[in-house]
């Protein structure tokens, strides 16, 4: 592994841990991959080393402001950053050696990624991937209601909600909280956005010895937000695999399964797996099983040289 530091457009360098397969090995696709809220790159180097021993180059980026990037931790310049620097990352490895990207990451991370397909498109993109996405500010998704959903759901619906699922303890120490206040003065005050509105659980010495940023402002807790979620995923045209633990704390068992039957068109290539026994976190333990299986199914074949797939079909003749 190496970290190469990307300039973004206005000048912040941003940290990229680069795994590649040993000289001599053919690398078939390049994966980028961002990192869950709070978190940063450090957490999923198990899922990166899965997938080069499959042959793939990966990049573990870290946002703006966490991990060894530059910028305020918590917060960033305006809401849609963060897709920025993704496109940004993408046209530095672009220039220097291209090869098929697949774009994805993990709970917000996953969010980020879907935001970039909405807004540049997916013409750089041969596929993508979502682990557990984090689509936390619509009421769809969610497995457990937030204690101020009933509210929410009226002001949405006009209708009182049907039923109520709080969340148990074990799943609350995951879960970040809003200051419902300041996010309200930080939308009416636009000054204002780039003070903290949302805190994630944890401790602040174990946040310092993790690297862990706990606290988020307007403009980051809406930059990893999507509010019209079905229609970036109807969007999608490239292979897509949807990855989520049966028992995560935040997304609903039936909700990816829900995108991929009803927002993906019948004919893309898509794969959904619901991994038995596995929360938010414990997830990637799972992710780092299937998805170089399935990153092997689609690339590994389609890299060999049309000759060599001709005598190889004549071999088994």
């Amino acid at each position: 592994m190496n970290t190469l530091m990307i300039q973004a457009r206005d000048g912040a360098k941003l940290a990229c841990h680069r795994y590649c397969p040993e000289e001599g090995l053919d690398t078939y696709a390049r994966l980028l991959f961002l990192h869950g809220g709070s978190f940063n790159s450090r957490r999923y180097a198990n899922i990166a080393k899965a997938c080069v021993k499959s042959g793939f180059e990966v990049i573990l980026c870290d946002w703006r402001g966490h991990g060894n990037s530059e910028g305020t931790p918590g917060t960033c310049d305006y809401v849609g950053q963060l897709e920025d620097d993704i496109s940004d990352t993408i046209s530095w490895f672009e220039q220097r050696q291209p090869l098929p990207l697949i774009l994805g990451g993990h709970s917000s991370g996953s969010v980020v990624c879907l935001r970039y397909i909405e807004k540049y498109g997916q013409d750089k993109l041969s596929g993508c991937y979502f682990i557990a996405p984090a689509i936390s500010n619509t009421l769809e998704p969610l497995r457990f209601d937030a204690p101020g959903s009933k509210k929410s759901f009226m002001m949405n619906y006009w209708r009182k909600k049907p039923s109520y699922h709080p969340a148990p303890e074990s799943s609350l120490k995951h879960i970040p909280k809003m200051n419902n206040r300041k996010f309200l003065l930080a939308l009416v005050l636009p000054f204002l956005r780039h003070r903290t509105v949302m805190r994630f659980p944890g401790s602040a010495k174990m946040a310092a010895l993790e690297g862990r940023v706990l606290n988020y402002s307007f403009n980051l807790m809406a930059s990893v937000s999507i509010a019209k979620y079905s229609k970036a995923f109807r969007q999608i045209k490239v292979p897509i695999a949807l990855i989520c633990g049966e028992s995560d704390e935040i997304l609903h068992p039936s909700f990816l399964p829900t995108v991929a039957q009803w927002h993906l068109p019948p004919t893309l290539d898509k794969e959904v797996y619901m991994l038995p026994k596995l929360n938010h976190m414990s997830v990637l333990s799972g992710a780092a099983r299937v998805l170089p299986q399935w990153l092997a199914q689609r690339w590994v074949k389609s890299a060999v040289p049309q000759a060599q797939e001709e005598h190889l079909v004549e071999q088994v003749g």
